[in-house]
């Protein structure tokens, strides 16, 4: 059965890339945009240019093919930057240690401790490794064939960075907007089960679970930052943005996400409030009946809110009436507890509204 499905695997992966725009699809694009770089580079070397070696070309192209064009562009200069200084430490290396052996081992080690550059990025390995590749060639003792590998290195980056560009620019437009989205989902989901365990007395059996599944939402809270960040990056010198047809990822996905993330904590306070209430040994202290419906009430309320704001789609006329209504349920609960409610009762469900009252502050002020 494994081995079936291990074999099936690639098939259902390019039935994927080819039904839905998804990040399938995406892989697949750069993968066939990287080996068009490769055969241009190689052609316009080999072909048009008659360079000697001309490898170093179709090798850089398809490095500096990156996710986005943005990625494309840093990471070019950055590989350039890296071959010119493997080139300058093979020649400096030739000119001063007559033995291959040793010039290898000299050339190696100052590239890779140069490449520890901070400023070169994930290229900085490709120091030592390319004067090594160099020196082994045998083209380190001739400046003229030092310049055709800066030629072949540059023209790798100019048709990668190129291709990237043009060719179908990456754009993740709905990364960022299904990331929010299912934070703000989790973080409902979370309020209503919490919900029903109230109304259904269920507290002692659910409480230690909830804690954990606040735990847990860290988990998307990074995700949707991610996804924020790098549809931002997509659009950066990206010629698909300025075009009608492209929606692309505005800094409305920015505020939603900042509403959500500051919801986190508190959901995770709420939880760990009734974790304390579910092992209180005086039962005198919890919430009676009425008390938890009403809360259970205001938690769905909260949760419609959270949904909303998690939706960079949603009305504000709608937001608007669901923290009217969050504030009301909130309200009443208020005044409940101050005038009909037992002390006891009253005191243990205080614990529990003090995050509440916290996350609605916050859903108010955003």
């Amino acid at each position: 059965m494994r081995i079936r499905q291990s074999l099936s695997a690639p098939a259902a992966w390019l039935t994927r890339a080819a039904r839905y725009n998804g990040p399938e699809r995406g892989a697949f694009v750069q993968s066939v945009k990287a080996a068009i770089a490769a055969v241009v580079s190689w052609v316009v070397a080999a072909e048009v240019l008659s360079l000697p070696q001309p490898f170093l070309a179709p090798y850089t192209a398809v490095f500096v093919v990156e996710a986005t064009v943005y990625r494309s562009v840093r990471y070019a200069a950055q590989q350039l930057a890296a071959i010119v200084g493997a080139v300058v430490v093979a020649g400096v290396t030739n000119l001063l240690i007559p033995s291959t052996i040793a010039s290898i081992g000299v050339a190696t080690l100052a590239g890779l401790l140069i490449g520890q550059w901070h400023r070169l990025g994930s290229a900085g390995p490709w120091v030592g490794i390319t004067a090594l590749v160099i020196i082994t060639f045998g083209t380190s003792a001739s400046p003229v064939l030092l310049l055709d590998r800066l030629l072949e290195s540059a023209l790798g980056v100019a048709v990668g960075t190129f291709v990237n560009a043009v060719l179908f620019p990456p754009v993740y437009a709905s990364g960022a907007r299904e990331a929010v989205e299912r934070l703000g989902d989790r973080l409902a989901e979370l309020l209503g089960g919490i919900a029903d365990g109230l109304r259904r007395d269920e507290v002692a059996d659910h409480a230690r679970d909830w804690v954990s599944e606040a735990e847990h939402v860290e988990r998307f809270v990074v995700q949707a930052e991610q996804a924020v960040q790098w549809g931002q990056e997509s659009r950066r010198l990206n010629i698909r943005t300025h075009t009608s047809r492209v929606k692309v990822p505005d800094d409305q996905y920015r505020f939603p996400l900042a509403t959500l993330r500051s919801l986190a904590p508190y959901i995770r306070q709420l939880a760990d409030a009734l974790r304390a209430m579910a092992d209180e040994e005086l039962p005198s202290r919890r919430p009676g009946e009425d008390e938890r419906h009403r809360f259970a009430g205001l938690l769905d309320a909260l949760a419609r809110t959270v949904r909303l704001r998690g939706d960079p789609g949603a009305s504000e006329e709608d937001l608007t009436k669901s923290l009217e209504d969050c504030r009301e349920r909130l309200d009443e609960l208020d005044e409940h507890l101050t005038s009909d409610s037992p002390i006891g009762p009253a005191m243990g469900l205080v614990g529990m509204l003090i995050p509440v009252r916290r996350a609605l502050r916050e859903l108010e002020a955003r």
